[in-house]
């Protein structure tokens, strides 16, 4: 008697019997539908993640700002009241932004030797900004200490951008005659100006402007870092309070004592 093929297929060796069957598989169709959920997904994550990355970015900034003041403020502390140097001289010690970065722990006296990146003076979202490890991204308030003197104005006692002499302080603001701490501008996000970057003496493209007068409309237009979310910018007061704004306050165009 002839047995039927389907006996020897349905049996392994052993003689137990078993089942034959191909297993589930996507269809073309349910295979486009899953990706297209997973590309709808991620078009829904990737500006989440985005805005996250931005928000730490500013946090770590205002956490800058507030560093930068309270070591300005200890070095008043130190030397009679009086700031660091504003500007000049730009390449050595006092000047503010070098001082930041002796008091924090970076060797030498030089802004060859002491600017560096990833350090307090410079904003993660300018950096990514400027596609570039940024050096300095902030600029002191020099409102009222650019030498201005003429009619219906308070001549400047000093100006930022000259250079001190033997017997002549460093350009630099009087932290104890501010009179109102919590309103007043010390130091604000600053962008690379353009305009001077062409200039002798200008900062190389890793470093922003580092003074900025309020009462200069170009220095607004150039300088200010408009780096942050819906074009805003940090800054940080004499009291140690940052915050972030849109556009600048009436007051900052008051000069500084």
């Amino acid at each position: 008697m002839r047995v039927p093929f389907h006996r020897f297929r349905d049996h392994d060796p052993a003689g137990v019997p078993h089942h034959s069957a191909c297993a589930p598989g996507f269809t073309l169709i349910e295979l486009l539908v899953v990706i297209a959920v997973i590309a709808v997904l991620i078009g829904v994550l990737l500006p989440a993640l985005a805005s996250a990355r931005r928000a730490g970015r500013s946090s770590v900034c205002l956490s800058n700002l507030r560093q930068i003041a309270i070591i300005c403020r200890q070095y008043a502390d130190d030397h009679k009241g009086r700031g660091p140097a504003i500007g000049q001289p730009y390449g050595a010690l006092p000047n503010w932004a070098l001082l930041v970065q002796s008091a924090s722990g970076r060797a030498g006296t030089s802004s060859g030797e002491l600017y560096a990146p990833a350090s307090v003076l410079a904003c993660p979202e300018a950096s990514a900004h400027y596609g570039m490890p940024m050096q300095r991204t902030y600029a002191m308030n020099a409102t009222g200490h650019a030498g201005v003197i003429g009619p219906g104005t308070r001549s400047d006692p000093d100006n930022y951008d000259t250079l001190p002499g033997a017997d002549t302080p460093a350009p630099a603001i009087r932290f104890d005659s501010i009179t109102r701490p919590s309103d007043a501008l010390l130091l604000v996000d600053s962008a690379v100006d353009q305009s001077q970057a062409l200039a002798p003496g200008s900062p190389p493209p890793t470093r922003t402007a580092s003074v900025i007068d309020f009462r200069d409309p170009s220095h607004v237009q150039n300088r200010l870092g408009r780096f942050h979310p819906r074009q805003s910018f940090q800054w940080v007061n004499f009291d140690g309070s940052a915050r972030r704004a849109t556009k600048i306050d009436d007051h900052w165009l008051e000069p500084l004592p």
